[in-house]
């Protein structure tokens, strides 16, 4: 399935607070030969109404690399514009064990904590994003995706921050194995700074939020409008066509139009937020699709959906979302489908 050009893929979707005439003309009868005849009604697209969400919590998890650095970096500006508390995570790496033995005793491990939270503490009062703001900073030691969910349970977060280097993990993912258990396991979304992704992050002004319009991928819908709302940010809903549309037996245009209607759904009746919400289509591959769009709207933010996996690694929303996470050069938050 290919659209024959830019303009006709584009022009049907740039509809922000279009609303239809529907001609329900009717008769009425009064008098003999007399009658009187109904103005159209204005008939308007049902929107999908959700409360917004509000990110009061925002935990970094940190292990000193270049990745994890751009994490917190983004993360404490990320926390500042969205008025939200910053808590940074550092979990210390035992190098002190009982002879012949990898089990810590209480003394060694609270050894381990205090060099880990003293190393934490010289670590952020480097970088002026964190050391300019109010933030908690916290050393632990242990399994790191336990001790992620432990923490972010314990202080009502509502958002994890982490860096990715693109190692580890299932071969065809290649999302770092802290990174793939975060979005596996966590109830709240992540947000992975990839291997690409640029040095420098400047203010929020533009977003991409990635859909396949699934009924699942509606609380990504609800937090990518929430941080739209928040940060003030211009945002491109895209949805790519598959090649091949399985059981459906409808023209292109005809497609197109269906989309762009259930797109259009997706944002709530917010005046403001309208203004700045612009509709993209089109048709291939999924990641680089989106990759694309986002590239070509300067985004400095794609929310994507992470629905729920098998161990598979070809599983086609995972494989999505990793390869958009590999390849971006902004931060990608993934949002699950299931709700804390």
């Amino acid at each position: 399935m290919t659209w024959s050009s830019r303009q006709q893929l584009r022009s049907p979707v740039r509809w922000r607070n279009e609303t239809r005439v529907a001609m329900n003309v009717s008769t009425i009868e009064t008098k003999p030969q007399e009658s009187i005849e109904v103005q159209p009604q204005e008939s308007i697209t049902p929107r999908l109404e959700t409360s917004p969400v509000h990110v009061k919590g925002i935990l970094a998890a940190t292990d000193f690399s270049e990745q994890a650095t751009l994490a917190l970096k983004f993360a404490a500006r990320l926390a500042r514009r969205l008025h939200s508390r910053l808590h940074v995570l550092y979990n210390v790496t035992p190098q002190l064990y009982v002879a012949d033995t990898a089990i810590l005793s209480a003394e060694l491990l609270r050894v381990e904590v205090e060099r880990g939270e003293h190393q934490l503490n010289e670590y952020a009062s480097k970088i002026p994003e964190v050391r300019t703001m109010r933030h908690e900073e916290i050393a632990l030691c242990g399994s790191t995706i336990d001790q992620i969910s432990a923490v972010a349970e314990m202080k009502g977060i509502d958002l994890v921050v982490m860096g990715s280097h693109g190692r580890g993990g299932l071969k065809k993912m290649v999302l770092g194995s802290v990174a793939e258990a975060a979005i596996s396991r966590l109830h709240c979304p992540v947000l992975v700074v990839g291997p690409r992704c640029t040095r420098r992050f400047g203010p929020l002004k533009s977003m991409a939020f990635a859909t396949d319009l699934r009924a699942d991928s509606l609380r990504a819908a609800q937090y990518a409008m929430s941080i739209a709302r928040q940060s003030q940010s211009a945002l491109t809903v895209v949805h790519v066509v598959p090649m091949h549309i399985g059981g459906m037996d409808m023209p292109d245009m005809d497609i197109h139009k269906h989309v762009a209607k259930e797109l259009r759904q997706l944002i709530p009746r917010d005046p403001e937020l309208e203004r700045h919400v612009d509709f993209e289509i089109a048709a291939g591959n999924t990641a680089n699709e989106i990759l694309r769009i986002a590239k070509q709207s300067k985004a400095g933010l794609i929310v994507m959906g992470a629905h729920e996996h098998s161990a598979l690694a070809d599983h086609v929303p995972w494989s999505t979302l990793s390869a958009v996470i590999r390849e971006s050069h902004c931060p990608v938050l993934a949002v699950q489908s299931h709700f804390a």
